[in-house]
């Protein structure tokens, strides 16, 4: 009798990790104006990616195994929006690319969540309307704004039916918000009005106090992983001020072995990577020391990236050529522009900071026309679904200079080759082709004119700022 209990115990622990196994998240729907092939499902920290195809008519399914439930992104092309997503759910969503966030429709399950995900986004959007209105006020008359706005939020969330499991973290996020919205008082008040707020002793508390190891949290909330790092700003910021030659290293491994959630520890640690940088003289020793502290292999190997695109990219070293398209036609290589000063600006047409450098930009190649030293290149890393854009924008804005386009965007070699990240990227290298500076001197940099009279020997203009269209 024991013997048949065990073999009927057996066979239901593996019918059930069998099922488990099976289990996946599926995903159908239709695509109006569908721009591609293809609707890509990935999450905001680049931890998981999934294609679902889509045919000539919009339709699309597909299943895929999810790592753990939480909110991701839905997205073709330029377009996208947030969903939520569990490997149990079988979930319809019907979407107009045109209006991608406002056109979706859900049905099936896990179409009660999603929709009031929507509907929250949709309350936030009319609650604040104007940033410059929410937060231009003082900070008495903003903390009773905010407390509203939280209340108006829970208020909506009471109206639901969601099941409690998605009501719980429901709630979570809109703590997070709340005190994101928050923490970013003083930020857009000095950015709004170009002055300081008066803010309380302990106004920061709250942020202080931030719970550090919360993985649901940490699983989907952008907002979670923003005042996570605000929290080590400010205990960072503290320190400082008690001894100005503090280390910024020692303290961040010391502020990260007390977070038992590996993931938010490691993204803490993260924080240093910026130490390992060609333009800091001490960038080998900071490696040695920042090393230790990395547990996750993925960071491992990010760091070791670092440190290699610091000792190709330190000054002097020779920078990798390249051979683009020119908006003016034909193709333009670095090795033609050997013997002059080169200035090169990486932009796209979808960064905002890259657009708003080009008043800057656009002075800066015209006070250096005359100057046969140098020559200014921009170079575009759009996609090639953007490639009519990028010529219609060069045409309108007329920068100046040569106008370059990368054959293959950031995968090209010479991105490669710089790490090239995050945009605006300006880089200047001498008439051998080696390297000046690899990052920084951006146009409206204070340092860029006097930088680049040195090496050119053209005289410090400073222009009055055109403002572009």
């Amino acid at each position: 009798m024991r013997k048949i209990l065990i073999g009927l115990y057996l066979l239901v622990v593996v019918a059930a990790f069998g099922q488990n196994k099976e289990m996946a998240c599926k995903l159908k729907g239709h695509l109006e104006n569908s721009s591609g092939s293809e609707l890509i499902i990935y999450k905001f920290d680049n931890s998981f990616e999934t294609a679902i195809p889509v045919d000539e008519k919009g339709n699309f399914a597909g299943s895929f195994k999810l790592l753990e439930p939480g909110i991701y992104f839905i997205k073709q092309g330029k377009a996208y929006s947030t969903i939520f997503l569990k490997n149990s759910y079988d979930l319809t969503v019907n979407i107009d690319t045109k209006v991608f966030a406002k056109s979706m429709v859900f049905s099936g399950e896990g179409a009660d969540f999603n929709k009031y995900l929507k509907d929250k986004a949709e309350l936030k959007s009319n609650l604040i309307v104007d940033a410059k209105v929410f937060f231009v006020v003082s900070v008495d008359s903003f903390l009773i704004r905010i407390d509203n706005y939280a209340v108006k939020l829970k208020q909506q969330l009471e109206g639901t039916k969601l099941v409690k499991e998605d009501r719980d973290l429901a709630q979570k996020l809109i703590e997070y918000d709340y005190l994101l919205i928050r923490n970013n008082y003083q930020k857009f008040y000095v950015y709004h009005t170009k002055t300081e707020p008066f803010i309380p002793e302990h106004y920061l508390d709250p942020i202080r106090n931030l719970d550090m190891n919360d993985a649901q949290a940490y699983n989907n909330s952008m907002d979670y992983r923003y005042l996570i790092v605000d929290k080590w700003r400010i205990f960072e910021a503290d320190a400082k001020k008690k001894n100005p030659n503090h280390s910024i290293i020692e303290f961040t491994g010391a502020f990260a072995d007390k977070i038992q959630y590996e993931p938010v520890r490691d993204q803490i640690v993260r924080m240093l990577f910026n130490q390992v940088d060609a333009r800091n003289p001490n960038y080998e020793l900071n490696y040695q020391k920042i090393k230790p502290l990395v547990r996750v292999d993925k960071t491992k190997q990010e760091l070791e990236k670092r440190l290699a695109t610091a000792q190709t990219n330190r000054a002097g070293m020779s920078l990798t050529g390249f051979d683009y398209e020119n908006h003016k036609g034909g193709k333009t290589s670095l090795a033609s522009l050997k013997g002059k000063y080169v200035y090169i600006d990486i932009w796209a047409t979808w960064c905002g900071p890259c657009i708003r450098e080009f008043p800057e930009l656009t002075n800066l190649i015209a006070d250096y026309k005359s100057n046969q030293n140098i020559e200014f290149v921009c170079i575009s890393i759009d996609s090639k679904e953007d490639y009519e854009k990028w010529r219609s924008f060069v045409t309108d804005k007329k920068v100046g200079g040569l106008q370059l386009i990368a054959d293959k965007g950031l995968g090209s070699d010479f991105m490669k080759f710089l790490n090239v990240s995050l945009i605006p990227r300006n880089v200047l290298i001498d008439p051998q082709g080696n390297i000046i500076s690899s990052a920084g001197l951006r146009p409206s940099d204070k340092n860029t004119r006097e930088t680049l009279a040195k090496y050119v020997g053209a005289p410090i203009v400073k222009s009055t700022v055109t403002k572009l269209n």
